[in-house]
Order: structure tokens, then C-alpha cells, then sequence
């Protein structure tokens, strides 16, 4: 892993087992012959859907814009903090010139990586899609390595739930992942992530978190395996994302709000939505310049030859 990628994935921005498979043993893998549920649910980052293809953004999609919006805040609140110290001397007589050259030392660098770290973002594509073409068996999507595109066969990967940051007040972080083993020689030649992330917050949430991804590997098994595909559900208007979102489209995807069953887990996504309102608003803004000025990623003619021209992305 390169110097880049390490200082990346400890500071959250990089899936902590993107490259290697968790080695605590507490992932999750899932037989490709068995179902993994007994209910098949779509993911709400689809992109694509029809009788021989499944198009899902990477969990990634929903944290796109994140260390671009608190970056470019925490910037801007470190210059200002040195424009306020610096001033100090003119305004007040006993305040000390040398506050100018310490305060300088201590926020400029700190706004300086501030900025570095929304640079990394800006550089990065706005999404990381996974094509499933059930016709041909293969499995479609960009490699960790070089973000070129890259296509296995269905079986030739194995699924996991596996950690995916150490989270925060929210709790630790989850998503479904795909990896590509070498048999040769051993381990991980490449990995993909799969619809969107769960956040388990303890034992509370741990149950409804293995089954809210469960039932979404199993519905791309589903449309993997079975000979018929009408029974699966059709994802709702919503469920399907646009690389070209309005801002409230961006919020739903950072914040989403949904009717739960249950009535503990109900309460706690509503108690969870209204405390971050504020903090998601400004992902939110994140997420949308994201979407509107980032690059995304090109398909192989290859790749388009195979799944049709309907694949292509663009945000403009």
C-alpha cells in the first residue's frame, strides 16, 4: 500500500479492509449456492436494473463530499482564527507582535492539510459502480488499484460483511463487500463494495444491521442465480441514484429517512436524524459539488460492448 493510501485509510477515507480480508475472523461470508436471507432487498445506491443487468453504486456514494465540506469548513475557520490573533497587536497595545509568527505556526499548517485532504477528494471519481450481468456471468467494476475497469466471473469472487472505519459517536461502520482471492499464491487481488453502509450501534442495532445486509447480497444472488427475475423487487423511484443529483436528492442519500417496523429501531433513526440534521446538511453540500464536478469513471469498450451503451456514466 502506498504512503498515500496508509495516511488515507487511517484517517477514514479508505475502507479499512479494502485491500486485505478482515484477519479477526468477525467477517461475514456468505455461500454463493445458499440464500443468504429470506427476504431480497434492493439497495437504495441502485443505479441501473433491467432483465439482464444490476447496476450498484460502491457504499462509498453515500460519504462522497464528506472531508470536501469539512475540509473547505475547517479551513476557512483556521484563517480566519489567524486573521483574528494577528490582528490583535493593531487593536490592542499590550497584546505581543510575536502572537503574529506563533499563530501563523500553529493554523496556517493546519489549514494547509485541511485543504490537502478536500484535494484528495476533489481528485477522486464520484462513484465506484459494480455491474452484475447475470447473461454472461461476470462481475464489472473499477479495480483499488489504478480505478481501471476490470471484469470476474460471479464465482470467482466471495462476499463478505466486514468493518469498514472504527465510526465515531454514530458507532462503527459496515458495508458488503466483494473480493477476488488469488488462488496461487494467495491473497487479495482485488475488492468492490456493494450498495450502501450500516452502522451498528452495539447489540441494539447488530441484529438489523447483519439482516439489512444479508437481504442485500441476496438480492444480487437472486439476480445472479435464479432462472427468473420477476419476483425480485423493483426498486423504488427513489432507490435509484443520479450522478446529475438537486440538493435535496443529496440529502436523502447522506441522511436517509425511512419508516422502519420497528418501533425501538424507528425511534432511534428518528433520534439519530434530527442530531445530525445539521452536520449532514453540510455533507450534503459536500455530496453535490461532488456529483456535479468530480470525474467519473469510464467504462471499457469491452464492458460496453457486453452490457449495452446504457451503462455509460456522466455528470454532466
Amino acid at each position: 500500500m502506498r504512503k498515500r493510501d496508509w495516511v488515507l485509510k487511517n484517517l477514514g477515507m479508505i475502507p479499512k479492509y479494502q485491500f486485505e480480508l478482515p484477519s479477526s475472523g468477525k467477517g461475514k461470508t456468505f455461500p454463493l449456492d445458499i440464500p443468504a436471507s429470506d427476504e431480497a432487498w434492493p439497495s437504495r445506491l441502485t443505479l441501473f436494473l433491467n432483465d439482464e443487468l444490476l447496476a450498484i453504486s460502491d457504499s462509498e456514494f453515500q460519504r462522497r463530499g464528506i472531508y470536501l465540506s469539512w475540509s473547505t469548513l475547517g479551513s476557512l475557520i483556521f484563517v480566519f482564527c489567524f486573521f483574528l490573533f494577528c490582528s490583535m497587536p493593531f487593536f490592542f497595545p499590550l497584546a505581543p507582535y510575536w502572537i503574529i509568527p506563533f499563530v501563523g505556526l500553529v493554523t496556517l499548517p493546519a489549514a494547509a492539510g485541511f485543504l490537502w485532504l478536500a484535494k484528495q477528494e476533489v481528485k477522486r471519481y464520484a462513484i465506484y459502480p459494480v455491474i452484475f450481468n447475470r447473461r454472461t456471468g461476470n462481475v464489472h467494476f473499477f479495480s483499488i488499484h489504478n480505478g481501471q475497469p476490470v471484469s470476474y466471473s460471479w464465482r470467482q469472487c466471495i462476499y463478505c460483511i466486514v468493518p469498514k472505519r472504527s465510526g465515531g459517536p454514530e458507532g462503527r461502520d459496515y458495508e458488503l463487500r466483494g473480493y477476488v482471492l488469488n488462488d496461487r499464491h494467495g491473497g487479495v487481488m482485488d475488492s468492490f463494495s456493494i450498495g450502501e453502509e450500516s452502522v451498528n450501534l452495539g447489540n441494539v442495532t447488530k441484529g438489523f444491521m447483519n439482516r439489512w445486509l444479508s437481504c442485500q447480497f441476496e438480492y444480487v444472488r437472486a439476480f445472479m442465480t435464479s432462472e427468473n427475475v420477476d419476483d425480485l423487487t423493483v426498486p423504488r423511484r427513489k432507490d435509484f441514484i443520479s450522478l446529475k443529483p438537486n440538493f435535496k436528492q443529496s440529502m436523502h442519500i447522506v441522511n436517509p429517512k425511512e419508516d422502519m417496523e420497528s418501533t425501538l429501531i424507528g425511534a432511534l433513526s428518528f433520534f439519530i436524524y434530527a442530531l445530525l440534521f445539521i452536520p449532514k446538511l453540510v455533507e450534503a453540500s459536500g455530496h453535490y459539488l461532488c456529483c456535479k464536478y468530480c470525474k467519473v469513471p469510464q467504462w471499457s469498450d469491452e464492458i460496453i460492448e457486453e452490457c449495452g451503451p446504457e451503462i455509460v456514466l456522466s455528470n454532466r
